[in-house]
């Protein structure tokens, strides 16, 4: 089989993974294509389509940035683009002047119509750009035979795009993130300069991201004003854990959260970024604070700290993205692939209270086994199930004996 079969082949694999909502397998093959040589727009934009869908926004920037480069005026990127922008929008108004403008640009694209058109029947705008779905506003046709000749085509039919089963999946979140801030992100990543580590996202558990010189100036790129007066939300105190009474409190912690981050106090900045994200401010303000504690999670070069289990447990919500140090016993190991999950028993019986954590390695470790006493440095990632079971990915896991 010559070689243009054979990748067409794994394009069309890669398509059917996105359709059954299979994407790592759908990254891996299309990532291997590229590495091979095969670098054709729709490729990117199907990479694109799968970084979106689990989260990869350093990514996903690098590849639209790529596919501008090859074909400034494809229409699925175009339609990509405007999507995320809705998605991002402060405002109704900036959301519909996007595709307002679009249709003038493309009159006979039929995707970017029938996003006006949408756009102008909302009555909620909120609950719009939260329920929003990449079906209904992006075109992603089949795979083309000549994939080198697909850069310059329009979108084809819209009954032999994606499908719906991919597109009636709901864009990936934390337990409430919607994609919201994406176009900011992207424009910060573009701008800023920022190099991808280019290991594998599903191995390494998350992306990170790592810039020269520690500039964080990309941070003030991202600010809220305290004179917007929808910047909080009124609700009962009690169904907050934070709840912030003005606009200019949560402004001063925001501020004071920023500047902690450039300061390299990152421990200090989560604490008030994830009580900011757990308050009573508006959604928009919520995907900026989400943006920021993603941002120190994937840093490189933490510090890490010993924190009391007992003192994580009684206010969980606080400490997504904390950089800790703890020693523990490895219970239940689970290998898949060249990585491994175990379960960390935390200080049994010790003093500062004890309890467990999931913990996730890219690598297999060795003389790891059930019983062992270790020493780990890691990130919490998040809080997982009914239980809220911390999940940590490790940056080092040493075995004390």
């Amino acid at each position: 089989m010559d070689s243009a079969k054979s990748n067409y082949r794994l394009v069309r694999r890669a398509y059917s993974s996105l359709n059954k909502k299979k994407f790592p397998e759908a990254i891996a093959i299309l990532e291997d294509l590229l590495s091979s040589g095969v670098g054709d727009v729709y490729i990117l934009l199907l990479l694109s389509v799968a970084y979106l869908y689990t989260d990869q926004f350093g990514r996903l920037a690098r590849f639209i940035t790529k596919m501008k480069e090859k074909n400034p005026g494809y229409l699925p990127l175009i339609q990509l683009e405007a999507f995320l922008r809705i998605k991002s929008a402060a405002r109704y108004t900036e959301a519909l002047k996007v595709y307002l403008d679009l249709a003038a640009q493309y009159p006979a694209d039929p995707h970017i119509h029938r996003g006006r058109n949408l756009l102008r029947d909302v009555k909620d705008f909120e609950k719009f750009q939260k329920d929003a779905l990449l079906q209904d506003f992006v075109y992603i046709p089949r795979p083309p035979r000549a994939l080198s000749a697909a850069a310059g085509k329009a979108a084809l039919p819209l009954a032999r795009g994606l499908n719906p089963s991919l597109t009636e999946a709901r864009l990936p979140s934390g337990p409430a993130f919607i994609i919201v801030f994406t176009t900011a992100l992207l424009a910060l990543f573009i701008a800023g300069g920022w190099y991808v580590y280019d290991s594998d996202f599903f191995r390494k558990g998350f992306t990170r991201l790592k810039k020269p010189g520690r500039d964080f100036s990309v941070i003030d790129m991202i600010s809220v004003s305290g004179t917007d007066y929808d910047l909080i939300k009124n609700m009962k105190r009690e169904n907050v854990p934070v709840y912030y009474q003005s606009a200019l409190q949560m402004t001063d912690d925001f501020n004071r959260a920023r500047r902690l981050i450039k300061s390299e106090q990152y421990n200090e900045a989560l604490s008030l970024l994830n009580g900011l994200y757990n308050s009573n401010v508006n959604f928009v303000v919520k995907e900026k604070v989400n943006f920021l504690i993603k941002f120190v999670i994937n840093l490189e070069d933490r510090e890490f700290v010993n924190i009391p289990f007992e003192t994580v447990r009684m206010k969980k919500f606080l400490y997504r993205g904390y950089a800790i140090r703890w020693n523990g016993i490895v219970g239940k190991i689970r290998e898949k692939g060249d990585s491994q999950i175990f379960t960390l028993h935390i200080n049994r019986g010790g003093e500062e209270g004890s309890g467990e954590a999931d913990v996730f390695s890219d690598r297999i470790i060795p003389g790891l086994k059930k019983g062992s006493p270790v020493l780990l440095e890691g990130v919490i990632a998040d809080f997982l199930g009914k239980d809220k079971t911390v999940y940590i990915v490790s940056r080092n896991v040493r075995l004390l004996r």
